[in-house]
């Protein structure tokens, strides 16, 4: 029993190790994934720029919406090489609708985006080969398998536990203080200052103001709260059926 335990106590860590990270995996993949969609997507896209930039308020042509969100959304999602908008004016000329430092700056929110549907195929291939090592343990421990399966589950409760208190941590500096939040955000995801934006002169900061990235951070961090809880039901599930199959 002596040489026994410390190795049933390793492979318990090593298990509880393995359901974390299987568990921030699938919550890096969730997270990442929702961003991907959202920002891919025409008709989300549509109902942002209607409902918070109005034609009155960009100048653009309510008739040009559905085409300029299809061509924002495409060029995020890599679907298209070029982010210049082009629109016939009264005399029949061709206008750009973006600056150069605009078409700049979008450039670097597309790689952002390319680097979150990375992060997502990432996150959830660590958490299958996680899931896999973790199941594969549990099969060969024999007489230590009730163990594993316990500090597996130990191990992405408290994981979701962790994942849950820092999005209600980061959820409380957005209601408290989203400007201090987005600026932060900025200063860490981009290594110039091209996001410094003036609505007089660019349309880009008029078709997507800070009001609709506070819309889209609450309707992403719903989704994000419905997977959670998700998972969150997932590992009570599994919990409760390890319990009864040690009860039976």
């Amino acid at each position: 029993m002596r040489t026994g335990a410390p190795a049933r106590r390793r492979g318990r860590r090593g298990a509880a190790a393995a359901g974390a990270v299987m568990t921030l995996g699938l919550i890096l993949g969730l997270v990442t994934g929702i961003i991907r969609l959202m920002a891919g997507s025409a008709a989300v896209m549509e109902a942002e720029m209607t409902r918070f930039a109005p034609p009155e308020r960009t100048g653009l042509p309510a008739a040009e919406y559905p085409a300029m969100a299809a061509h924002i959304a495409d060029y995020l999602a890599g679907r298209k090489a070029s982010f210049q908008y082009t629109l016939t004016g009264g005399a029949g000329e061709t206008l750009l609708c973006f600056h150069e430092y605009e078409l700049r700056h979008m450039a670097d929110c597309r790689g952002l985006i390319r680097l979150d549907g990375l992060v997502c195929l990432a996150g959830l291939g660590i958490a299958a080969a996680a899931a896999a090592a973790a199941g594969i343990r549990i099969r060969r421990a024999g007489e230590s398998a009730r163990e594993l399966r316990e500090g597996a589950m130990a191990g992405a409760r408290g994981a979701l536990t962790a994942a849950m208190l820092a999005a209600g941590a980061l959820a409380l500096w957005a209601a408290a203080d989203f400007d201090g939040l987005f600026m932060t955000f900025h200063r860490l995801a981009f290594r110039n200052d091209l996001w410094l934006l003036n609505p007089r002169t660019d349309l880009l900061i008029r078709l997507m103001p800070e009001e609709m990235f506070v819309d889209l951070g609450i309707r992403g961090g719903i989704a994000a709260g419905a997977g959670l809880a998700l998972l969150a039901a997932g590992i009570w599930a599994m919990d409760k059926k390890n319990r009864k199959k040690e009860e039976a």
